[in-house]
């Protein structure tokens, strides 16, 4: 018998998954003791759903390793900053060294493998009776889980790398197929998007009970929505002519941002087999008194229902969560202070004051003057505020956008009936959350936490059943809203622009794109004032969703923003009051190269016809 050639780790998808059987963990055991080969598994309906089920494990998810990916943006900073987050910060790293969290390659291509032998061995499993796998019904709608999987793992690998060699079956030692050159955008859009229309002509609109973090027809067209906006934007349909690469269209072509607009409208009108949505925005769930007298919430309780996502974890605006963690307070207390939850290690990841900057006032006035691409202007060591607004910088927590309050704890917000103090004094002492010692932003994330659910009683008590956003609805309005804007010319009416953006402003209750452009005095049918205004929705709704990273890249505006991360220094004067300064927290490498991932440089020795990305 053959051993068997690829078997993932069977134990972690019992966690992935509440469907995984719960003897995963054995199953590997037998794997490697050679009691269990490639026959044996695909003979049996129950391993064969386990191998299935395991393949999801190695879907991107933000809570790898406690540090979100964001920390590798301007966005972030993690507390122990030294580790695979310092290595791209300074730009350490090449096609023979890589940081553990980025090596996509090897990761995704193993994925993608154990789905060419699912699908290679699917159809000749028998069925049975007492197993999951118990009727054609079933076996079908497995078939294109894999599928659809398939395809996420391909658009995964174009996002770091550009156009990937496309293996479809499992390959032996012998086979030409591991000399394969990369493919071409329009290769690899030809066949992830067949993929994904075929897994979404088969696959179920919802999945329930068991299989709900299982894959679906609105999964495999969100897929199909997330690849094209990426191989439509400036980093791949560059307006340069040229020869077309695996990291070039060769010139620029406006229907790429149709194309991708539509798929992203396909996903914002996905309908189940009775003509209903599946998917809309999560508005207000909580009462009036949802997070009680201990939490400090001075945003607007009609945006609750943009916190009640993160916290839930079944709701109309999840189109794919990772689950992994279940029910549990491990979230909350990797991003507490450890001295508040006196759990030790803690606050692995940290916002920076570049993200705080980001947020309006809760009248739709951006706090500070920014360039193009989103960065403060600077005067005197100071961001130079936008007069309009009436932000003062003395008092920088009043009067934002709630969803800053949902993203944020700062100097003053109180939890549990503790207050954070991240302040230092010019005596030497400080408050009991200013990380001396390690990185120190002076904030800390509050995003995907439970204030409500969770409490400080001798550390964190209580529990919620996070689920992380793999794919979320409101990425495709914002998806819609950048695609149909730089398809649309400039001076067009941007009515459907508007509308999509207006559903997601409303939720947050804030003004109007209408109202918020004419009162800033910015030109509702500019497409590079539109351009700046979605981007920075953008920022704010899918901060730490593993959004930002893709973006900076896809939109070339690395070299302009990475550079320089803030800190927010907090002063206590001897009255008590405090002072507020914003200091430079580190400075950072980003060079055009960084744009795309280099190959593995064991990839390009061992294979004549690949090659390297530019500038590696």
């Amino acid at each position: 018998m053959k051993r068997l050639k690829y078997i993932l780790f069977i134990f972690a998808a019992c966690a992935t998954l509440a469907s995984c059987t719960k003897d995963g963990a054995g199953l590997l055991d037998k794997a490697e003791s050679g009691e269990l080969n490639e026959e044996r598994v695909f003979s049996s309906a129950k391993y064969t759903k386990e191998f299935l089920t395991d393949i999801y494990r190695r879907i991107p998810y933000g809570w790898d390793d406690n540090v979100y990916l964001d920390a590798a943006t301007d966005d972030g900073e993690a507390r122990p900053w030294w580790g695979w987050v310092n290595t791209i910060h300074v730009g350490a790293y090449n096609p023979t060294s890589l940081p553990d969290k980025f090596k996509r390659w090897a990761n995704y291509y193993a994925a993608i493998r154990a789905c060419n032998l699912f699908l290679s061995k699917i159809d000749n499993v028998p069925l049975d009776p007492e197993q999951y796998m118990s009727t054609e019904e079933i076996r079908e709608r497995m078939k294109y889980e894999a599928l659809c999987l398939r395809a996420l793992y391909y658009t995964e690998l174009v996002r770091w790398y550009g156009g990937v060699p496309i293996i479809t079956k499992v390959l032996e030692r012998d086979d030409p197929e591991l000399m394969a050159s990369r493919a071409s955008l329009q290769e690899m859009k030809d066949f992830i998007v067949a993929d994904c229309d075929m897994a979404a002509a088969h696959l179920p609109a919802r999945q329930t009970g068991v299989d709900y973090m299982r894959v679906t027809s609105g999964v495999a067209k969100s897929i199909k929505a997330r690849l094209l906006l990426h191989l439509a934007s400036p980093l791949l349909n560059g307006a340069t002519s040229g020869p077309a690469s695996p990291w070039s269209w060769g010139g620029y072509d406006a229907n790429r941002w149709k194309d991708a607009a539509d798929a992203a409208k396909a996903v914002i009108d996905h309908q189940d087999e009775n003509g209903a949505p599946v998917y809309q925005l999560v508005q207000k769930t909580g009462a009036n008194n949802f997070f009680g007298s201990k939490v400090t919430y001075p945003g607007s309780l009609k945006a609750i229902g943009w916190y009640d996502v993160f916290i839930t974890r079944v709701n109309t605006e999840m189109i794919l969560g990772y689950g992994k963690k279940g029910l549990t307070n491990e979230i909350d207390k990797w991003q507490l202070p450890g001295a508040m939850q006196k759990a030790g290690d803690a606050s692995y990841t940290l916002p920076t004051y570049n993200y705080a900057a980001c947020f309006e006032t809760k009248d739709g006035y951006p706090v500070y003057q920014t360039d193009e691409y989103g960065v403060p202007l600077m005067n005197n060591g100071e961001f130079v505020v936008n007069p309009a607004s009436g932000f003062d910088p003395q008092h920088p927590y009043d009067n934002r956008d709630s969803r800053f309050y949902h993203s944020l704890w700062y100097n003053g917000s109180k939890f549990g009936g503790t207050t954070f103090n991240t302040w230092r004094a010019a005596d030497g002492s400080m408050g009991q959350e200013y990380l001396n010692g390690y990185a120190h932003t002076g904030l800390f994330l509050r995003k995907f936490m439970d204030p409500k659910n969770v409490s400080l009683n001798n550390g964190v008590t209580g529990q919620t059943n996070h689920s992380f956003p793999l794919y979320r609805y409101v990425e495709f309005l914002l998806g819609y809203a950048e695609a149909m804007n730089e398809f649309l010319p400039d001076g067009a009416a941007r009515t459907e622009v508007i509308q999509m953006l207006d559903l997601i402003r409303l939720r947050a209750d804030m003004p109007d794109v209408a109202t918020t452009f004419g009162q800033n005095g910015w030109n509702i049918a500019s497409q590079q004032d539109m351009r700046k205004f979605i981007r920075n929705e953008r920022r704010i709704e899918l901060a730490f969703e593993e959004h930002r990273f893709f973006d900076i890249r896809r939109w070339l505006i690395g070299e302009q923003t990475q550079k320089v991360v803030y800190e927010h220094d907090v002063l206590k004067n001897p009255d008590g009051s405090f002072t507020y300064s914003i200091k430079v927290w580190e400075r950072r490498v980003f060079q055009s190269k960084h744009n795309l991932l280099p190959i593995p440089q064991s990839e390009v020795n061992n294979n004549p016809n690949m090659v390297q990305n530019p500038g590696w």
